[in-house]
């Protein structure tokens, strides 16, 4: 089996339970999620099955779309309520959206430098950054680039604000948090996170069958077809490559396709990367130029 599966997480559960309950309910092997949620986070999880995993590094740069509530006058060691909640002392007001939305725009529009979570699966020496800030371990964090494509505020109040933001891979929300409520002059924290969005997919989208984990974990539980989506649904920034099935034994064997002139139409002046199908059946990526197409995954 070869296909992705859109998981709707539940708050409490690890990316890698729900690797681990698709593995289990499918009986495969190789299963892998194309972007970690944290366990108080909820929403959309790719999920990738068989050699569909070979396509994983495709799909984690992908700009990602959250709903979250920020919470001012409050801080935790994790910025979210995984651990214990401190209350500031001060109690600020932050009352008109105005002056959110201006930091927003001012701040956190574009490409901006962001500084991790401690507690994140980033890797110090070799280890965790969880690992070690659970040991008590003094380690630095140092600050990257990423980018927010895209903020709005849905709601607020005096200590918080609901937002959606569109950002791209490698964006911390909780970091957000954190600095947000810095640049209005009071702490923060992450008091709920749902990812709405990957690339062009939506939780939310008609087009899609989202799973929740838990029926998975039924034993009467049937998986219905619809639920299995076709690389050709997720990758759709990849062009997309009809071979004959007579030339499906080369393809197979791992051997260059010469292409013919109505394949040739599809031809980039450079190398590129394209899904191939046969028959309207996805059978693997592969690399287009210099008048062939060479297998890069097979399935």
């Amino acid at each position: 089996m070869n296909t992705f599966l859109c998981i709707d997480k539940p708050a409490g559960w690890t990316s890698f339970d729900c690797v681990a309950v698709v593995r289990k309910a499918l009986g495969v092997k190789r299963v892998g999620h194309t972007g970690t949620l944290d366990p108080f986070a909820t929403g959309l999880l790719l999920v990738a099955v068989g050699k569909c995993t070979k396509l994983i590094p495709f799909l984690e740069k992908d700009r990602k779309t959250y709903r979250t509530k920020i919470l001012f006058n409050r801080t935790s060691e994790t910025l979210d309520t995984e651990s214990e909640m401190q209350v500031s002392s001060e109690q600020i007001t932050v009352d008109s959206a105005q002056q959110i939305e201006q930091v927003l725009q001012e701040k956190f529009s574009g490409k901006i430098q962001q500084i991790p979570p401690k507690y994140s699966a980033l890797k110090i020496n070799g280890q965790r950054a969880y690992d070690l800030a659970r040991k008590g371990k003094e380690f630095e964090m140092k600050s990257r680039e990423t980018e927010i494509l895209r903020s709005e505020i849905l709601d607020h109040g005096s200590d918080w604000v609901e937002l959606e933001i569109e950002v791209a891979a490698g964006f911390y929300v909780r970091s957000f948090a954190r600095d947000l409520a810095e640049a209005l002059g009071i702490v923060g924290m992450c008091g709920e996170l749902r990812r709405i969005g990957v690339g062009e997919l939506a939780v939310s989208g008609e087009q899609l069958a989202v799973l929740n984990p838990e029926d998975l974990k039924n034993s009467s539980f049937v998986l219905q077809p619809s639920a299995l989506l076709d690389p050709r649904e997720i990758l759709t920034g990849l062009e997309v490559l009809e071979i004959p099935k007579e030339r499906l034994g080369d393809w197979s064997h791992g051997r260059a396709v010469k292409l013919d002139e109505k394949m040739r139409s599809c031809e980039e002046e450079k190398q590129a990367e394209v899904l191939v199908t046969c028959n309207d059946k996805t059978i693997g990526l592969g690399l287009l130029g210099q008048g062939s197409l060479q297998p890069k995954i097979v399935f």
